[in-house]
């Protein structure tokens, strides 16, 4: 089943079926901000209780889209003979760009449509509709998301359209909310990573990549009791994934493998959630000196375009 409705005021899409419900908000970034897992009793993610809290911190839930992902140290950066300088909105003054100009601006619903056991929906974003965004980074890219309901599983499927005639550097990342209940002990963290990247005080990779030492446990899994994470690891050569689990429940968040990076955040020592977020390519990467296979900066030719997609999948014992 899949139904609109209003939430104090703006559009909410409800995607339902017998395991799972979720709510889709395209006009602050085409943010899931919900999902509840009928079969387990229990909200997936950190959701918000009102539009104006969503509004006052749209990275903060469900599962914000990052276009680019992270911070851009200064906001600026150059590819070929372009330059581009995005705006300065971190907070504290820092002077940097972070998480990209997508979040909280709106997106198109282009269809939905529901075929057997599959609900799905479609929306769209282009940067030509925002002309101070033009002025920043000036591509005009046409961004397709649909977002497939099966079963346990969410199936987000994006295709990225260059319609201008430069090559359009493009990152992409998630910043998705897990709840863990207040109850950190029993949860579980798997993620198959090779090294994490050395951050300076700015919290800005500084182009080494060192070995997990306290994390070595992370590819078999540790217990988030106690944990403390603000942390971006290398994906290297495993395939990208996380696994979150606990007593015969799990969740699996399983990239394509055009993403290169994981970010894992806490906010302070693990509690009631944890934000796992995937990216293509790394905090800072178009001012990074390094090999592209490795850091995932990457453009798209003028008239290509780049698709991926990003599974969610409970598992039930």
């Amino acid at each position: 089943m899949i139904k609109q409705e209003q939430w104090h005021g703006t559009d909410l899409y409800i995607l339902e079926n017998e395991e799972l419900s979720l709510s889709l908000c395209p006009s602050v970034g085409n943010n899931v901000i919900r999902i509840y897992d009928k079969a387990a009793s229990r909200g997936v993610l950190r959701a918000p209780d009102s539009l104006d809290t969503l509004l006052g911190r749209p990275v903060h839930y469900g599962t914000p889209v990052l276009i680019p992902p992270n911070r851009i140290r200064g906001g600026y950066f150059k590819v070929g003979d372009q330059e581009y300088q995005l705006d300065k909105n971190e907070k504290n003054n820092t002077g940097n760009h972070i998480h990209g100009f997508a979040v909280g601006r709106p997106w198109q619903v282009t269809g939905y449509e529901e075929n057997g056991d599959t609900i799905s929906i479609t929306s769209v974003f282009s940067t030509s509709d925002f002309p101070e965004l033009m002025k920043q980074y000036p591509h005009e890219l046409t961004i397709e998301m649909t977002y497939e309901l099966k079963g346990s599983s969410l199936l987000q499927k994006v295709k990225v359209h260059n319609g201008s005639r430069k090559p359009a550097p493009f990152g992409y990342g998630l910043h998705t909310w897990f709840m863990l209940d207040n109850e950190p002990q029993k949860w579980k963290l798997r993620l198959p990573v090779t090294g994490a990247w050395e951050l300076g005080p700015d919290t800005m990779p500084t182009g080494r990549i060192l070995p997990l030492n306290e994390m070595e446990g992370l590819p078999d899994g540790i217990t988030l009791e106690g944990v403390d994470l603000d942390n971006v690891f290398q994906i290297g050569h495993h395939q990208p994934l996380a696994v979150l689990s606990r007593d015969g429940y799990e969740i699996r968040y399983v990239p394509s493998e055009e993403f290169k990076q994981w970010v894992i955040y806490t906010m302070g020592t693990a509690r009631n959630y944890i934000c796992l977020e995937p990216y293509t390519w790394v905090t800072n990467a178009p001012n990074l000196d390094m090999d592209p296979g490795v850091t995932g900066f990457r453009t798209i030719a003028p008239g290509d375009s780049f698709t991926f997609n990003v599974l969610l999948e409970i598992n039930r014992q």
